[in-house]
């Protein structure tokens, strides 16, 4: 799963490095506010509460009928209750494209005629992404709880390879210069979409339409679905409440998000939406066999096997946050001055990535038990601390403070999450954890001190090589990282060792 959202991810950053260098803020602002609405479907339901509701109820339906009737019985019912909802949903949304982002963008926005008419012309545009993304996903979910994960992470590679061939195209080709970005995105999400409806095909699992679609299993999915859907629709608003701050601020500035997000999403999905995603369905089967004694082990591996990889990619996209800014974005459009801010709130980023990859796999255990509801709570409770601080923070320290506000919310979200399994008997074994720990802090602090030669190496050899150098420094801590993980012993490293033999 994670080499395929590895090849997803590099398509996609290629694709921002070309977003920034061709086009101007102005563009690339409306872009990002029209596409922060499909984005937020993708991660409400293909990193969310349909696959979480879903797969346990599968699960269940597949272990206790060895004919597979109950089980398809589901996925059609499920798919055809998700389409009239989705096309309901999708009409309305290009209707009333305007209102919607009257309500999440501020008013100084809307004063500037240029940059808001472009952005509802490609929201609409956009809009029909959501249908496609939202099938998508849950083709997905059925895939994943059939055991296949390659694909279904790799299908968004098609989405960024559409969106980087309408990057590319003429502006003239197109009635309004931008237009191209966000056919891009309609395209892609058809094709994606289309790549698993094939996969679903090949298998004899392609959910079809049926009249009855009231059963005890669809009604035990949607009573998982809905506190599901607040807790993670609110784990993922805090990004509109972010877009809708950020539009108080100076020209550039949800570009700047946008951009360190994009950065701060490629080791997230690579170790955390890959663990948390393979993690369910095997939880879900202990659950169901009631094998708590391999449950519990699971998860503490799992949990620590996240640690462990997003531990030093936080340290790294802090410790080289300008030079890996600079590398990718500067050129064309890119200034220095956007360089400068987007590593700003890359720094911001990459300290909360430690807490944002925890909360990712802590939570498939308590869906796991078919406790939709805690989750759920924790994130009202977190996304109120944002939104209450965010415009304190944002009076003294602008960006930055808007990025602080959600650090301390991404904390407090980690912290509860953590407390919280030992009220369902779901509590690690502390002592050996934070064992494990101690010894990736080590790791760490070698790596951060390796870090410190890119200073000196691109001294050396000049600003023209800065590549490089960033790569000979990234090299040389990762050897350091693992090789200290080794000599500790960590139990992490021995178990992907098999990787590093040629």
């Amino acid at each position: 799963m994670a080499s395929g959202t590895l090849t997803s991810r590099i398509l996609g950053l290629l694709r921002d490095v070309a977003l920034g260098a061709l086009f101007d803020r102005t563009v690339t602002d409306a872009w990002t506010a029209a596409f922060r609405i499909p984005n937020l479907f993708r991660r409400l339901l293909g990193e969310g509460s349909l696959s979480v509701s879903f797969i346990p109820v599968f699960m269940e339906a597949q272990a206790e009928d060895s004919h597979g009737v109950r089980a398809k019985n589901l996925a059609n019912s499920l798919y055809t209750l998700l389409l009239i909802v989705l096309g309901v949903l999708t009409l309305l949304g290009v209707i009333f494209t305007e209102d919607i982002f009257r309500l999440l963008l501020s008013d100084s926005y809307g004063s500037l005629p240029e940059k808001w008419d472009l952005t509802v012309r490609m929201g609409r545009i956009m809009f029909g992404f959501v249908f496609f993304v939202c099938s998508y996903a849950y083709f997905m979910g059925i895939l994943n709880a059939l055991g296949s994960f390659g694909l279904p992470a790799a299908a968004p590679a098609l989405l960024n390879i559409s969106m980087l061939v309408f990057t590319f195209m003429p502006p003239e080709w197109f009635p309004v210069r931008g237009d191209g970005l966000a056919w891009g995105v309609f395209v892609g999400g058809f094709l994606q979409a289309l790549l698993l409806w094939v996969a679903l095909k090949s298998r004899d699992y392609l959910p079809r339409l049926q009249f009855k679609i009231w059963n005890d299993d669809i009604k035990q999915v949607l009573r998982n679905m809905l506190p599901g859907l607040i807790g993670m629709g609110l784990l993922q608003f805090s990004t509109l409440v972010n877009l809708y701050f950020a539009s108080y601020l100076p020209e550039g500035s949800i570009s700047y998000i946008y951009w360190a997000d994009r950065l701060l999403e490629l080791p997230l999905s690579l170790i955390s939406v890959s663990i948390g995603s393979a993690l369910l369905p095997t939880l879900s089967a202990l659950a169901a066999a009631k094998d708590q004694e391999k449950f519990r082990e699971t998860s503490q591996e799992s949990f620590l096997m996240n640690l462990f990889l997003a531990w030093p990619a936080a340290l790294g996209l802090f410790f080289l946050a300008e030079p890996i800014i600079e590398v990718l974005f500067l050129r064309g459009r890119f200034t220095s001055a956007d360089a400068v801010a987007t590593s700003s709130v890359l720094k911001v980023y990459a300290v909360s990535l430690v807490l944002i990859s925890c909360s990712r796999v802590l939570m498939p255990l308590y869906y796991s038990i078919k406790n939709t509801w805690f989750p759920a709570v924790v994130s009202v409770v977190c996304l109120a601390v944002h939104v209450t601080l965010a415009p304190y923070f944002m009076q003294s320290y602008g960006l930055i403070g808007l990025m602080f506000s959600g650090l301390l919310s991404a904390f407090l979200n980690t912290a509860i999450l953590l407390v919280g399994l030992r009220f369902w008997n779901l509590s690690f074994a502390w002592g050996s954890l934070l064992k494990s720990l101690g010894k990736f802090v080590i790791a760490g602090a070698g790596l951060a001190l390796t870090l410190k030669i890119y200073d000196f190496i691109s001294q050396e050899i000049g600003r023209g090589l800065q590549t490089l150098a960033l790569f000979i420094t990234i090299l040389g801590a990762v050897v350091v990282y693992f090789g200290l993980a080794a000599l500790l012993r960590c139990e992490e490293f021995t178990k992907i060792r098999p990787l590093f033999r040629l």
